[in-house]
């Protein structure tokens, strides 16, 4: 049947329409895309491409939260790598990256269920994760020899071979109903230096 004028103008009128809509979902998506890709950018070290600084003080907050409404405790490391200033000064800044990278490799490695693991300083580490064991103190001292044993050994620096005898460690239990994230990575900080000084008394006893 021939097509009237007006029916003609209706059609150009609704593929307009049509096209437009189909144009607006594809940028809508290209949007969504974008959005998810600088998300995950945001929460994420550009150099060992696990979690930062930002995502380690929201997912702890979380768990920190969860294990208060489960009556559990949560077990966190701090981790500080002994000597990589010296690491840079010889081998340079290409052979320390390398290094990091290992180290993150190794760390995520280690990590059990539920564990969680985030670079948040230049040479500085956080692991954390829920209590698998029924003493609490027990369960925190394997996970520091567990980190410990992982970070230790020798590393591929591209221009040379690195025996690293490994990081200084500090390990603290969460306590029942803690909910200060703040507070929590302070004790293990503070625990963390106080392994740091031990070793160096060590290392000048020992000379």
């Amino acid at each position: 049947m021939p097509e009237a004028a007006d029916a003609r103008r209706l059609m150009r009128v609704f593929a307009k329409l049509i096209g437009r809509h189909i144009e607006r979902e594809q940028l809508l998506e290209t949007l969504r895309r974008e959005h998810d890709s600088y998300r995950a950018f945001a929460l994420t070290d550009p150099l060992t491409l696990i979690p930062n600084r930002r995502a380690m003080v929201s997912e702890l907050n979380r768990a920190l939260a969860n294990a208060e409404r489960r009556g559990e405790v949560l077990h966190l490391a701090f981790i500080d790598l002994d000597g990589f200033k010296q690491i840079n000064d010889a081998y340079g800044h290409d052979a320390g990256d390398r290094f990091l990278i290992a180290i993150a490799e190794k760390l995520q490695n280690a990590l059990r269920g539920g564990d969680f693991v985030a670079r948040i300083g230049g040479d500085e580490f956080v692991v954390f994760g829920p209590c698998s064991s029924g003493t609490p103190d027990a369960g925190r001292a394997a996970m520091r020899e567990r980190l410990s044993e992982v970070t230790s050994g020798t590393f591929d620096l591209g221009v040379a071979g690195l025996d690293y005898a490994g990081p200084s460690i500090g390990a603290v239990n969460s306590s029942p109903g803690e909910r200060d994230c703040a507070a929590v990575l302070a004790r293990a900080d503070e625990a963390m230096y106080a392994i740091k000084r031990s070793r160096n008394r060590r290392r000048v006893v020992n000379g």
